[in-house]
Parts: C-alpha cells; structure tokens; sequence
C-alpha cells in the first residue's frame, strides 16, 4: 500500500510538472511567479498596475474619439444643409411668385427637419447634443417646434414681426426654445480621460448659440409653408430672404465651431497613439520579466517525461509480481 501510494503522488507530480513545463513552452512565460521573483512582486505588479491604466486610458480614448467623429460628421451634414438653404433664400426675389415661394419654403421646411432629425443622433444609445442628459433626444420633434412657432407668431403681418416673436421664442431665457425645443441637460457632458492629466471636451450641445441660431433661421423661412404672412407674397418673400441672411451669418460660426471639434478630434488621436506606444512598451517589459529559456525548458520537460515512463514501466512491472514468482 505504501509503495502503491509513493508511485500515485510521484505520477501526479510528474504529471503536474509535465504540463506546467508544456505551457510555458507554449506561451514562453513562466507560470511560477512567486518563484520568478523570490516573493518580491513589487516590479511585476508595477508593470500590470500601469498596463491597467492605459487600458483604461485607451477604451476612453476610443470612445470620445468615436463620438468626436460622429459629432462632426452630424456638424457637417447640419452646415451642409444650412449652406444649401441660404442658396435657395437668398435667391427669392419681390418677384417671386406664390408657387416659387411655396417651394423655397417646403425645401426649407425639408431641411429643418434633417438637421432636428441629425441634431438627434446617438452613439452607444447615447445622445450627443443633449449634454448631460445623454438618455434622450436633444431637441422636440420638428413638428412640435413648428406648432409651438404657428401659435406664438399669431397675428403677426409683417416679416419684420414675425422675425422678432421668433427671435423671442429662440433667445429668450426660459422661452420656447429652452422650454419646449432643447431637450437635453444644460449641464455638459464630462471630458473623457484619454491620458494623464488629458481630457477631451466634445460637450458641444443643441442649447450652443450656433445650432440654436441654425434653428432659429431654418424655422424662419419653413414657417412661410405652414401659412406665415399668408396672402401677402411681398412679405413672405421678406421673410425668407431675412431667413437667408441670417443663416448665412451663421455658417461662419459653424465653421469655427467644427474647427475646435477638429482640435479635439486631434488631441485625442495623439493620447490614442501615445497610450498604444506605452502599452506595446510595458507588454515587451513583463515579456522579459516573465519569459523562459525555450532550450532549457525543452531539456527540463524532456527529463521529466522520461522520468514518467520510467515510472509507468516500472508500475507495470510491478504489478506483475506475484508470491509464488517470489519464492521460485
């Protein structure tokens, strides 16, 4: 029974030793680390400790990285259609017939409702214009604007009045636009750590002057096709050339609003490159802390699994002795 007991745990320690040595010929690492570093895992823990942190540092980057990127191509795709409309405005003249202005104004009317739709972009299930409040849309829906507009500029019969009522609606603090157009948190997104003491700022929202200004003039000449100065063609046609001179004010400020995007947008490629420098870094590090000697540990593996068939032959020659072989 003794002898019977020495053989099962020497056959499992072989076992045991044959299969370390195995992976980490297969994996070049060392599985006894405790053994590597004498107990001391001060300088290996350091090294993992860091490649945490970067780790972190590099999920954050690419995460505002992805939503810098969709957040300037919804800016784009807003500029685009605020440039197109402009064109289209600004080319309505006194002589515009009743059809020409229906037209201009139901293109408009198209495109306002692009850009709300686009305003409304998610990344992640998150918003991008709505600040804080990434659970939900930034702005009510183009129709809910509209309707909200059609009632508060009731009355008016002149393009100069209905510039300002809208005006009042889209500037005034705590008017339609805050109360019933911007949906969002006018408390901002927080800056994604990407490095070190670096942080990236996309907390552009649909409550900033430059979107909420692109509305306000978009609004402006789409209100002619819901029935704004009705019956007066002079008036309307006001109307939307204002419309056009004041979107084109706008695309200026668009411009410079994507341009500090751009900035960010840069600022978060060079942490992103700068991390994944230090990552490729700290992994060739902990490779050489923990790595073997191939050859040594091929020599180590090939003994011990000599050692165990040495000890399966000898098993087996064991089990065949019996008392009368013993007293022959």
């Amino acid at each position: 029974m003794a002898q019977t007991y020495m053989i099962r745990r020497q056959n499992a320690e072989f076992k045991t030793t044959s299969t370390r040595l195995a992976s980490e010929l297969s994996t070049g690492l060392t599985s006894d680390v405790s053994k590597r570093f004498s107990g001391d895992f001060s300088m290996i823990s350091s090294v993992e400790t860091s490649l945490t942190a970067l780790q972190a540092y590099k999920s954050a980057s690419n995460e505002a990285g992805q939503f810098a990127t969709v957040m300037q191509t919804t800016l784009g795709l807003v500029q685009d259609q605020t440039t197109a409309a402009v064109s289209a405005l600004l080319l309505t003249s006194n002589s515009a017939s009743h059809t020409q202005i229906q037209n201009t104004s139901n293109d408009v009317m198209q495109k306002f409702e692009v850009v709300v739709s686009s305003l409304n972009t998610q990344v992640g299930g998150r918003s991008l214009f709505a600040g804080a409040a990434t659970d939900g849309p930034a702005i009510a829906s183009p129709t809910a604007i509209i309707a909200s507009l059609k009632t508060a500029i009731a009355g008016q019969t002149t393009a100069v009045g209905v510039e300002a009522v809208v005006n009042t609606w889209f500037d005034a603090l705590g008017g339609g636009y805050e109360t019933i157009g911007y949906l969002g948190s006018t408390t901002s997104i927080a800056p994604f750590k990407i490095g070190i003491g670096q942080e990236a700022d996309v907390s552009i929202t649909a409550a900033d002057s430059e979107i909420r200004d692109t509305l306000k003039g978009l609004a402006l000449a789409a209100l002619v096709s819901e029935g704004a100065l009705a019956g007066d063609i002079s008036e309307q046609a006001l109307l939307l050339r204002n419309a056009g001179d004041w979107l084109l004010t706008v695309g200026d400020r668009q411009t410079g609003m994507r341009a500090s995007l751009g900035s960010v947008e840069a600022q978060i490629e060079t942490a992103s490159t700068q991390t994944a420098s230090e990552i490729s870094a700290l992994e060739i590090v902990r490779t050489e802390l923990l790595s073997i000697d191939p050859y040594d540990t091929a020599s180590e593996l090939e003994a011990v699994q000599t050692q165990l068939e040495t000890l399966y032959a000898l098993t087996a020659r064991i089990s065949r002795l019996s008392l009368v072989d013993f007293l022959r």
